[in-house]
């Protein structure tokens, strides 16, 4: 038995072995190679070892990747990719210039493309118009009233605030007289004075934290005269009434008050409203709030009112009575071109309009017209003002120191499916417009344009590309056709359909889509419609 050689020897010898030349191996049989996990790197597998750039790889697995039909089977070598260098170099060829420069001006051309179709789509695009500044008096309805009606105090008023928000979303309320009876022999009572049957300034102080709660702005009724024909009468031109008038209106003012009324506005020098005017807008607000100097006129003409720029923000009157029909006119038409004209007119920029149908101490309209015409008060460009009672249909007579009871126990206790009784038509026609109005551009802020239609009434409202609104009344007994006549061509262009939106008379069950042209208006009917904005 020969001895073993030392380790040392072993080691050389694998050293020397290594150095030989690789002999090729003689090819075997190939036969069929059992399932195994996918074959780890050279690196990596066992038996492999390296000398230099290379790697000794053992018998068995070189039969196995020739098995898989590797380079060692086929003989074909294996592609490697290529290098940096040769990258470099062939990316700087004639080829793959053009083609990156191609490339480039297609990048280009598509994006300026995308840029100038977007341009060509915004400048084509019509243009949006800017939303008009408007105070809180012109964009939200006026509830005038007595205390009195109201249960007869300042507490019944704090009381019932929660109605005039909630039923008829009103945006104010117009609440007087305050002031005691006039004294024997005074020129006009003690405006500055609260009548202590009203309660007591705290009493003020919380009927104001209570509206303020509801979001309600308080206008103070100064009114001397309030159920006289004649408001103002011989104090009209009087200098000691205008100092107590102003004196009164800033105790009134301190006490945190969003404006002042007025009535009877056309009988006073137009350069001490404008005095007054100033005092109401500049008198510091302790919650900051706008204020108001809102005239009442008896005119039924507002451009008939004498006034200065300087005058009342809003003027309130019985601008609707000459639309009723008279026996000498077939329609009153020329009355309605008359009163959009001046509401579209330069002199009418520096005044509102407010519309009512009557005051609290009279009626200004017919009672059979009154629904319709309570249309036109939620419709026509302005604010709406309805004195107390308007909504219930509530009947006045003559004008007179007596106030009609408010019957509360309909405006609170009724309510729609109860009892088998129904509101009274007034109040669902004010709850319906007084939350469409707010919602809808046109008719919050549109002009209003006079359409032609025959013997009724025809009203257009317009803002940009909103909705359109149309109003048609009947002021006549017998039913008419408005629109099967021909119709101006300056006139505004009308559709030849239109939507129901509201009507004062019996609507007939189906598709509330109605053709302008058999229109049918039933006798004292209004008709409130909406058409979409078509771009001409």
């Amino acid at each position: 038995m020969e001895p073993e050689s030392p380790p040392r020897e072993l080691e050389l010898s694998a050293l020397e072995a290594e150095k030989e030349p690789m002999a090729a191996a003689e090819p075997e049989p190939q036969r069929p190679r059992p399932h195994r996990d996918p074959i780890p790197p050279p690196e990596s597998r066992p038996g492999s070892e390296k000398n230099g750039l290379v790697m000794k790889i053992p018998p068995e697995e070189e039969e196995e990747e020739a098995a898989l039909g590797g380079a060692g089977a086929s003989g074909s070598p294996k592609f490697t990719g290529l290098g940096k260098e040769e990258l470099l170099r062939e990316a700087g060829t004639a080829p793959w210039a053009r083609a990156r420069m191609v490339l480039l001006v297609l990048f280009w051309a598509g994006w300026l493309g995308m840029l100038g179709a977007a341009a060509a789509i915004v400048a084509q695009a019509p243009r949006c118009q800017p939303l008009p500044s408007k105070a809180w008096w012109e964009l939200g309805a006026l509830y005038r009233a007595p205390p009195k009606a109201f249960g007869g105090n300042l507490k019944g008023v704090e009381k019932r605030l929660g109605y005039l928000r909630d039923k008829l979303q009103m945006g104010g309320v117009v609440l007087g007289p305050l002031y005691p009876p006039k004294a024997p022999g005074a020129k006009i009572p003690s405006l500055k004075e609260l009548d202590p049957a009203l309660g007591t300034m705290q009493d003020f102080s919380a009927l104001l934290e209570e509206a303020k709660s509801e979001a309600l702005k308080v206008i103070v009724d100064l009114t001397p005269n309030p159920a006289d024909d004649r408001v103002w009468g011989a104090a009209a031109n009087d200098p000691e009434v205008h100092q107590q008038v102003q004196a009164a209106m800033s105790h009134w003012l301190k006490e945190d008050i969003a404006g002042i009324f007025l009535d009877g506005i056309e009988e006073l020098p137009p350069e001490v409203v404008a005095q007054w005017r100033n005092l109401t807008e500049h008198q510091p607000s302790p919650s900051g709030v706008a204020r108001v100097l809102v005239g009442g006129t008896r005119l039924e003409e507002p451009w008939k009112v004498p006034r200065d720029p300087q005058g009342p923000q809003l003027l309130v009157g019985p601008f609707l009575r000459p639309l009723e029909p008279k026996p000498e006119a077939e329609s009153p038409e020329g009355a309605v071109r008359d009163l959009l004209n001046f509401l579209n007119s330069p002199n009418s920029s520096s005044v509102g309009l407010g519309w009512s149908v009557g005051s609290p101490w009279e009626t200004w309209v017919d009672p059979k017209l009154r629904l319709q015409q309570l249309l036109l008060v939620w419709g026509l460009p302005g604010t709406p003002v309805l004195s107390y009672g308007d909504e219930l249909e509530l009947q006045r007579g003559p004008i007179n120191e007596e106030l009609v009871p408010m019957p509360w126990e309909i405006a609170e206790g009724i309510k729609k499916g109860e009892n088998d009784t129904e509101p009274p038509a007034a109040l669902e026609l004010c709850q319906a417009l007084s939350s469409l109005r707010p919602r809808e551009r046109s008719l919050l802020l549109g002009e209003a344009q006079a359409v032609s239609a025959g013997a009724a009434i025809a009203v257009l409202r317009r803002w940009d590309q909103s909705e359109r609104f149309l109003l048609v009344l009947n002021p006549h007994g017998t039913q008419l056709k408005p629109f099967s006549i021909k119709r101006e061509p300056e006139g505004p262009s009308l559709p030849s359909t239109a939507t129901l939106r509201y009507s004062t008379g019996p609507v007939a069950a189906g598709n509330p889509e109605l053709q302008l042209e058999t229109l049918k208006v039933g006798g004292y009917e209004g008709v409130l419609l909406s058409f979409p904005y078509v771009r001409q």
